[in-house]
């Protein structure tokens, strides 16, 4: 089998490229523009999502965040930002603000069947046992998300554990080349995705396709992996198979994802940002405790789609209607499974 080969910019490994590269600073002058315009927004009582750039003007922080987009979509695909003004505005005005910024970088898609296109990760477990991951307080394994960009705006961290970790997945796809062609092959033809109850009405719960976990178009390599909806779907459909091979390939994915010379690994901060493009990096999360009488752990996210937007494969897509998960009236980002990916 002929597998493409990513491009250099990429490839970035933590044990050659410190963390430090591709870190950034929101300049606090430059942001002072829009950060007025988000918080007269706030006193208004407006929604974020329905504000456009006229209402939100950035001002001469476009250079930065033009910079910013570049280097997501064309470069390493990887960035984390500090300096956003979360202890100068209301939680009200950093919605907008944050929304602000990523009308700069793409549009906002649907983050669940409930059509958040702001969305908070924080635990909601005590209400919903069942909660989609980035409602939870569990480890969640190395993924990525269904969107061109994802972006995390951190509120308050959590009282323990909640660290990131983030890898390029084009590195991975050359050390699997390098190592286990076989396993690779597998990856390239891939596997049918659970939907975990987040189909639109029409739509199978399993896809009908096989979704590749590494593909090429137009000679660019994309990477798309959620192995709990491919293990969802074989444990819930007997035409559905995952042999020793299959398994090995997970394996090994995930124990490259984990190696220390390759991913960067840190616990965001109040203030800091991380943006990564879903097609060119995977990202993965420790679980996390919030302790009684400390602020629960809370963070601003986006998914966004690009313009003009990256070419990939259609067997990529596991749900109709992406980028983003499409909104079902009535439903929850909630599904009781018993398979548990560690």
């Amino acid at each position: 089998m002929t597998f493409g080969t990513p491009t250099p910019a990429t490839l970035w490994r933590s044990s050659q490229d410190p963390l430090e590269q591709f870190r950034r600073s929101v300049p606090a002058a430059d942001a002072t523009v829009l950060a007025a315009a988000a918080t007269r927004c706030a006193e208004a009582g407006r929604s974020p999502t329905m504000l456009d750039p006229n209402d939100l003007p950035v001002g001469p922080l476009a250079n930065f965040l033009d910079d910013l987009r570049a280097e997501l979509v064309d470069g390493s695909g990887f960035a984390l930002v500090d300096g956003f003004p979360v202890d100068d505005l209301s939680l009200a005005a950093t919605e907008c603000f944050f929304w602000g910024v990523g009308l700069r970088l793409g549009t906002a898609v649907s983050q669940s069947v409930m059509g958040e296109r702001l969305g908070h990760v924080r635990d909601v477990t005590r209400d919903d046992p069942h909660a989609r991951a980035y409602r939870n307080r569990s480890e969640l394994t190395p993924h990525s998300d269904p969107a061109d960009l994802l972006s995390f705006l951190c509120i308050n961290p959590s009282s323990s554990g909640g660290v990131s970790r983030f890898v390029s997945s084009a590195t991975i796809h050359e050390e699997l080349r390098e190592a286990r062609p076989d396993l690779l092959e597998r990856l390239y033809r891939g596997y049918r995705y659970h939907r975990l109850g987040e189909n639109r009405p029409g739509s199978k719960p399993i896809t009908e396709h096989r979704v590749p976990v590494f593909s090429v178009c137009e000679s660019l390599v994309s990477c798309r992996y959620v192995r709990q909806y491919i293990e969802v779907a074989a444990d819930e459909d007997d035409t559905i198979s995952l042999d020793a091979l299959d398994r090995e390939a997970f394996g090994l994915l995930e124990s490259l994802a984990a190696d220390p010379a390759l991913h960067h690994e840190f616990r965001l901060k109040s203030g800091e940002a991380v943006f990564a493009n879903n097609f060119t990096v995977l990202h993965a999360r420790s679980s996390f405790e919030d302790l009684a009488g400390a602020p629960p752990r809370h963070l601003l996210r986006l998914w966004l789609s690009t313009e003009p937007k990256r070419p990939v494969t259609a067997d990529i897509l596991h749900f109709d209607g992406e980028p983003g998960v499409p909104a079902v009236q009535g439903r929850m980002p909630s599904y009781e499974t018993s398979v548990e990916v560690q």
